[in-house]
């Protein structure tokens, strides 16, 4: 080998040396030259706001619908033409108001024959009497007598009973929502005359899921809000006691005042149904983190500015945020950074004055 090609590698050899041993001295400079690291990199900065938990109201929503508290098919009760409808389709009738008449016909002729035979048996049973006080009737005659005059007295109510029933009249206050018949038509007994809505109070219905049927309670108020935009408060009036089969839903129904009658029923409703108070912290959606077990929770920091991970239950929650529970009484919860620190790690912590589930809180913490 020429000289030149050793002395070029001998060269290229000891700058190599002098690279390695220069890289071994800055580590163990680095090091405390035991390994131990002595750098100063500066702590991560994140925003947290002091949050205290409030007495929060709960609640179970569901939809439904509004339905009159009543429906009832008006029928006739005695037979014979339809002499006149006194009522009109969607009129508000009250109790005892006519929605029909229907002929009296010979009625009143049998009425006026069987007063005359109820006279009539009356004077005999007043001379019966007066025999049977001289011992010159028998009692048995006399009784005879007697049931004659009851048996009178007894078809002529039924006639009065009969001429009562040609007026077809509403059992209940309420709105004529249709008429099945019209003037002229033969009516029979059982006969479907009209159709009669009860429209106070109204009823709300709605199916509640079997995991929050036993937070309910006869008797507890429900917020509710109207297709129409309209508001009503109203009180469970009814659980049901078994679930529908198919859906596995429990039927709960609502009764709400409707004494002016600016409800209508048929239209769709949303119950907001007060269950119980508890203490919880509401927070934006934004701030939820997962931790390694795929639990959902909230990071906050502690007295020692050390990152610590609670796993919270989500107990009711709206397009604003939700209200969990999981959380220390006060709690210092990290609003911005949360995403780029862990549970232990030590931060640099400065409070924020931006309210919560703003747009910025959201986009500084994705």
């Amino acid at each position: 080998m020429k000289k030149s090609n050793i002395l070029a590698l001998f060269i290229t050899l000891a700058l190599c040396m002098w690279m390695l041993s220069g890289n071994f001295k800055n580590d163990a400079q680095s090091t405390g030259g035991d390994g131990v690291d002595t750098s100063s990199a500066p702590l991560f900065k994140v925003a947290v706001q002091t949050m205290t938990a409030q007495q929060t109201p709960l609640y179970v929503t569901s939809n439904g619908q509004v339905e009159p508290n009543r429906v009832l098919q008006v029928r006739a009760q005695t037979e014979g033409l339809l002499a006149s409808v006194n009522a009109k389709e969607g009129m508000a009738i009250e109790k005892g108001d006519s929605i029909a008449r229907i002929e009296i016909d010979e009625r009143q002729l049998l009425l006026a024959e069987q007063e005359a035979l109820l006279q009539s048996r009356q004077r005999t049973y007043e001379r019966l009497q007066r025999l049977a006080q001289q011992n010159y009737q028998s009692q048995s005659e006399l009784d005879q007598a007697l049931a004659m005059v009851k048996a009178s007295e007894a078809a002529i109510e039924r006639i009065r009973v009969d001429i009562a029933r040609t007026n077809i009249v509403a059992p209940f206050s309420g709105v004529l929502e249709t008429m099945l018949l019209e003037q002229g038509d033969f009516v029979q007994v059982n006969t479907p005359v009209a159709v009669l809505l009860e429209q106070n109070p109204l009823v709300v219905s709605v199916n509640v899921a079997q995991q929050n049927i036993n937070r309910l309670r006869v008797g507890t108020q429900a917020d509710i809000e109207l297709s129409t935009g309209q508001s009503a408060v109203g009180e469970v009036r009814y659980i049901s006691p078994r679930a529908n089969e198919q859906t596995r839903t429990f039927l709960v129904e609502i009764e709400i005042d409707n004494t002016d009658g600016s409800l209508k029923s048929g239209m769709s409703a949303k119950a907001k149904i007060a269950t119980e108070i508890v203490d919880a912290h509401f927070v934006s959606p934004a701030l939820f983190s997962l931790n390694e077990k795929g639990e959902i929770g909230v990071k906050t920091v502690s007295s020692d500015n050390r990152v610590e991970f609670y796993s919270v239950d989500i107990l009711q929650s709206d397009s604003n945020g939700a209200w969990v529970s999981g959380l220390p009484k006060q709690a210092d919860v990290i609003v911005s950074g949360q995403g780029f620190v862990i549970a232990g790690s030590e931060v640099r912590v400065e409070q924020s004055n931006t309210m919560l589930g703003s747009t910025e809180l959201v986009g500084a913490s994705q």
